[in-house]
């Protein structure tokens, strides 16, 4: 990705995560209505908005850096500059696939049948093992990757199911 790329990614990002922070912040706590605050409906809009903008420092850091490291031999700038723009289209694939899985999971799928566990982990699962695949083909570890991440998945829905009913008190489907 071009320089100028990743920093509009950064600005889209730290933008739409400081404006997800302050309409967090904002929503009614509904103390009067004697909720804890540790269940106030704006507070994980807030704290997810505060997250993405953290992410977006740290995507600053890895694009000021990238550029200072633009002075490369000859010989190496041509393989990455050919590595930038192959990566381009696939950027632009993967964040549509991103995309499809997400509404696929939260639109369609989630509260419709399965457990939310179930559904979580296996979305975990696909999420990572598409965009992980060729990676751990070309490696020689596909049935590892795929063990691997089954396991992080699982874990990943226990502990997501356990901070949504137990922390934020919600109940899911």
């Amino acid at each position: 990705m071009s320089p100028r790329g990743e920093w509009l990614g950064v600005a889209f990002w730290a933008g739409l995560g400081t404006t997800i922070s302050v309409a967090g912040w904002r929503m009614d706590r509904l103390s009067h209505q004697g909720i804890a605050p540790w269940s106030a409906p704006g507070l994980l809009p807030a704290v997810v908005g505060m997250l993405m903008v953290a992410f977006a420092l740290v995507l600053a850091v890895q694009a000021w850096h990238g550029g200072q490291e633009q002075a490369q031999p000859p010989a190496e700038a041509g393989n990455a500059g050919s590595a930038d723009q192959a990566a381009g289209p696939a950027s632009w694939g993967g964040s549509a696939l991103a995309t499809v899985l997400c509404v696929l999971f939260a639109g369609v799928s989630l509260g419709r049948g399965w457990p939310f566990q179930v559904e979580a982990a296996g979305f975990i699962l696909v999420f990572t093992a598409l965009f992980r695949w060729h990676e751990w083909r070309a490696e020689g570890r596909l049935a590892r990757g795929l063990a691997q991440t089954t396991v992080i998945a699982v874990a990943a829905a226990v502990a997501i199911s356990w901070l949504f009913e137990s922390v934020f008190l919600v109940r899911l489907p």
